[in-house]
């Protein structure tokens, strides 16, 4: 049974990998890969994800600061919009 799983699973990537170069392929022919606007919302999403990792590490030692609470709603907003103002400018 657990061979069924591990099928399906590797199924399942290989299908992500085929949309991602699709998708990978439309973003360069827009222009979008060359855009500085996208370079930055994705270094603040990987910047989000960072820091609520890093959140999740320090909540095992105690209660989370409110600075680095206050800074993951900022980061969550400014990508919120970036993300919009991509989809404006190269609506694909």
């Amino acid at each position: 049974m657990s061979w069924l799983f591990i099928v399906a699973y590797f199924a399942v990537m290989i299908w992500f990998a085929r949309s991602a170069r699709e998708r990978a392929d439309e973003y360069a022919a827009a222009g979008l890969l060359r855009s500085p606007l996208y370079w930055i919302t994705s270094l603040l999403a990987v910047t989000l994800l960072g820091l609520a990792m890093y959140m999740a590490h320090i909540h095992q030692q105690g209660p989370i600061p409110t600075l680095l609470l206050l800074l993951a709603w900022v980061l969550f907003v400014v990508v919120l919009l970036l993300r919009r103002a991509l989809k404006w400018r190269y609506p694909i």
